[in-house]
């Protein structure tokens, strides 16, 4: 037993509710035994706790031009533990106009038609 663990009866049967799951110290596998006057039965799960992926990282702006830039990042070491492929979304912003747009498996973005001596915000976050 441990602290954010709780056991209620619900309708069909008990309820097992974890609380403060930590990714590296709980994903595992586990075996959840029942006995009762009936008998006995073992279940075996693995249980995989999923977090937020870190950030990109190494973030590089190349082939730069007064109306034009390309920007590349390195994918996070941690993808949240999903297995999958990060999704990206991508805001672009200046004073008068934002560009969003969600791609994944994508680490190169190249930015045109931009306007000569406009300030843009570039936010890319990995969901």
């Amino acid at each position: 037993e441990r602290d954010g663990v709780n056991i209620r009866e619900g309708v069909s049967g008990s309820i097992l509710t974890i609380s403060s799951l930590k990714r590296s110290k709980d994903s595992g596998n586990y075996t959840c035994n029942v006995t009762n006057e009936a008998g006995s039965v073992a279940i075996a799960t693995c249980l995989n706790v999923l977090a937020s992926p870190s950030a990109p990282h190494n973030i590089t702006f190349e082939d730069v031009s007064p109306f034009s830039a390309t920007i590349s990042w390195i994918p996070p070491s941690n993808n949240g533990g999903t297995g999958q492929p990060l999704n990206y979304s991508i805001n672009i912003t200046n004073n008068t106009v934002t560009l969003s747009f969600t791609t994944s498996d994508v680490t190169t973005l190249s930015l045109t038609n931009l306007q000569h001596s406009t300030l843009y915000g570039v936010e890319r976050v990995a969901e």
